[in-house]
């Protein structure tokens, strides 16, 4: 409450599903009222992060870090802020890919079973990643090509081994040679001539 008006920051963290998410900040040095490891028996300093909107009469929200003294205050807000990442990050790793699945009772077994659960989840992030948050790619049209080849002619644009050319230049339906035209209709007389021979027993 003594901090004076130019400690307070406003700072924006991320964006919200109606807007960006910002509140009031301010950091200082504390020492913690622990035991800690220096000679004298006091706890090295800290970061005492505060939050305080404006339009509240007092601090709402308290936060300790150990990071470094020369981190500036926007990077102090983004470490705590990644609370809520975190927890959706663990909310699916126990429901998509099976953290809670965990059916061992050995600590060895259950670092082995997160790890492979989390690298799974991040080549998942990174997958995710590679495609455009609007989707636009997946609403074109597919293209036809400028200059369309005819079906079963060879395809200039080959794999230099024929077997492993997806569109090799075989002859449609597994058939050697020129590709066979299609046949006229019959007229409808000769047709039923032809049936009606046919039935003809002798």
């Amino acid at each position: 409450m003594g901090l004076p008006a130019s400690a307070w920051s406003e700072v924006t963290w991320r964006e919200g599903s109606n807007a960006q998410l910002a509140s009031r900040f301010a950091a200082t040095r504390v020492r913690p009222a622990i035991k800690g490891i220096h000679d004298d028996g006091r706890a090295p300093e800290e970061w005492l992060l505060i939050e305080g909107p404006a339009d509240e009469t007092e601090p709402t929200k308290y936060f300790l870090s150990t990071m470094p003294e020369d981190t500036p205050l926007t990077t102090l807000v983004d470490m705590t802020k990644l609370r809520w990442r975190i927890e959706r990050d663990y909310e699916e790793l126990k429901s998509e890919l099976g953290l809670a699945h965990f059916e061992g009772r050995g600590w060895r077994g259950f670092h082995h079973h997160a790890t492979l659960c989390i690298a799974a989840y991040g080549f998942l992030i990174r997958e995710r990643a590679a495609f455009s948050p609007c989707g636009s790619i997946w609403r074109e049209k597919p293209r036809l090509s400028e200059s369309p080849r005819r079906r079963g002619s060879p395809n200039p644009t080959g794999a230099p081994r024929r077997k492993l050319d997806r569109d090799s230049s075989e002859k449609a339906g597994g058939r050697s040679g020129e590709n066979a035209l299609p046949l006229s209709m019959l007229p409808a007389r000769h047709a039923h001539k032809r049936i009606s021979s046919s039935l003809v027993t002798q």
